[in-house]
């Protein structure tokens, strides 16, 4: 099978393994649920978890051959165009989704995001506010935490969405080497002398999120409420000015 990268097949809007299973349905043209697993890598049982997800959101059709079930994998054209379309009922729906957001907009909201695709999402929250981000880390623990792609992309994609990040770091060697691009990442930093940060805060827009990337499972609360940001943006200031 053609090696496409895990970062490109995000684009197709499914988790990894769905994404190699649809792939193999693409290259084998008709396949029986052991072929795919065969060409996908992904274990027989697992495909079963998910398939009729799949077959759903359109991307494999199944038909019959005597008292076989075999799958194939809709034109990645028909894909796109099936995407498409669900993007432009979503525009139209966006009005009354907001009003809905408005009328609670006084009302804290708290989420919970668990595992390193939920850490994901909550950066890639923080990029598509285009809110300017303040931030108390700890960027030995950010790399150790998160997953390569997640530590290595995020950075990048922040700066290319013109997304100004200013941090309050914890002096380490790994945190000078990394802010030696702050300028390319459109990032300011102040050190503090600490023994070790244990959460992550990064305040933005009327959001706080709480990372901890400590133990086998990360997780995040991210807390959306005007008052508590602009209180924690205050003190997050109030020591900035002092470093």
């Amino acid at each position: 099978m053609k090696e496409i990268s895990d970062q490109k097949l995000e684009a197709l809007g499914l988790p990894v393994m769905q994404a190699k299973v649809y792939l193999a349905a693409l290259e084998l043209g008709q396949a029986t649920i052991q072929a795919l697993s065969l060409k996908s890598g992904v274990n027989r049982s697992t495909i079963y978890t998910f398939i009729d997800e799949l077959k759903a959101r359109g991307y494999l059709f199944e038909t019959k051959q005597g008292k076989r079930k075999v799958y194939n994998a809709a034109n990645p054209e028909h894909v796109v165009e099936t995407e498409r379309n669900r993007m432009q009922n979503l525009e139209t729906l966006l009005p009354e989704l907001q009003a809905i957001n408005n009328a609670s907009i006084k009302k804290p909201r708290v989420r919970y995001y668990e595992g390193m695709q939920g850490i994901k999402e909550v950066y890639l929250d923080m990029i598509h506010d285009k809110e300017d981000i303040v931030s108390y880390e700890d960027l030995q623990h950010l790399k150790e935490g998160l997953s390569k792609s997640v530590y290595d992309r995020i950075p990048a994609e922040r700066a290319a969405n013109k997304v100004h990040l200013s941090s309050i770091s914890r002096d380490t060697p790994a945190a000078r080497e990394f802010c030696k691009d702050d300028d390319k990442l459109l990032r300011r930093t102040k050190f503090i002398k600490d023994d070790d940060f244990k959460t992550e805060i990064k305040i933005y827009g009327h959001k706080i999120a709480l990372i901890n990337l400590r133990g086998d499972t990360p997780f995040c609360v991210l807390i959306e409420n005007k008052h508590l940001a602009d209180t924690m943006r205050m003190l997050w200031k109030q020591l900035w000015n002092r470093l």
